[in-house]
């Protein structure tokens, strides 16, 4: 931070509210630090960094239980249970200002880091699953995965690109906010995914959706929808949410942030207002710890 800055002090916490803690960082935020790498781009991370690693302080949680992922010599913390990035360490902490409560991150500018970084090799993991068996005229096979290489997947789909007339969507609801989520909605036939025993799932909300990660790097890879039956939908989901899963069992929406070589600013990208509700289709509010 500037030297003299005036500062106040942020509270910020993962989705599932295993780690909250408090942090001194500018009175205003207008401007956070992109990383240039390939885990921060993943990751949608946005950092700032406090005076002095006194100037966090841990209100629930134990933070030497974070999980940690380190690449290019930089450590990065995430929570094991929803995936939250919460801190990005090299010779000082950066805080991810996307888990920051009251912090509309839409309205915060960017910039890198640094300038001068040059960004530590790294090769994309190789997808040796099978061809996603959809049948699309003029598709082409997507491939990507999470930074590690525990997880790769395919997508079978148009070119996603500036042509691309699908859905794809950034929500700033509490969840998609603090993991930096691009959505795609494909369906079921579309999607292959080779390392599915290394994903964690997290569910919000409604409970229907399960969003995956890798449980070492912590990427956010997909949202699932269980095969539900009738009778599964009819005995074991609540009354609200039994027509919109039945609307969504062909659905498997991926992060776009895990496949290769899209570029998320050539996309026609929707944005809605996801914190005004929260899990579909039952209306309500996340409450910040």
């Amino acid at each position: 931070m500037a030297e003299n800055q005036s500062t106040k002090k942020y509270r910020g916490n993962c989705h599932c509210t295993a780690y909250v803690f408090e942090v001194e960082l500018p009175d205003t935020i207008k401007t956070g630090l992109e990383a240039n790498c390939s885990y921060s781009y993943k990751r949608g991370g946005i950092y700032l960094s406090p005076d002095n690693d006194d100037d966090i302080t841990f209100v629930k949680g134990d933070p030497t239980t974070l999980s940690n992922y380190t690449f290019g010599g930089v450590k990065h913390q995430f929570c094991s249970t929803c995936s939250t990035l919460l801190f990005r360490i090299d010779t000082k902490t950066y805080v991810n200002i996307r888990v920051l409560q009251k912090i509309k991150i839409r309205n915060i500018n960017t910039k890198p880091l640094d300038e001068n970084a040059t960004p530590p090799p790294w090769s994309p993991p190789k997808f040796t699953g099978p061809e996603p068996p959809a049948e699309i005229e003029g598709a082409n096979i997507h491939t990507g995965g999470c930074h590690c290489g525990a997880v790769t997947l395919a997508i079978k789909s148009k070119p996603i690109d500036s042509t691309y007339d699908g859905l794809v969507m950034e929500c700033d609801c509490s969840i998609c906010t603090r993991n930096a989520y691009c959505w795609i909605y494909p369906s079921k036939p579309q999607v292959t995914i080779v390392g599915a025993s290394g994903m964690g799932y997290y569910s919000f909300g409604g409970g229907v959706w399960r969003k995956s990660f890798c449980r070492t790097c912590g990427m956010s890879v997909h949202n699932r929808i269980e095969d539900y039956t009738s009778e599964q939908i009819e005995k074991e989901l609540p009354v609200e949410q039994r027509q919109w899963a039945r609307d969504h069992l062909d659905w498997s929406p991926v992060n776009l942030r895990v496949i290769d070589g899209v570029d998320l600013g050539a996309l026609n990208i929707t944005r809605v207002n996801g914190s005004e509700r929260s899990g579909p289709p039952k209306p309500g509010g996340y409450v910040d710890p």
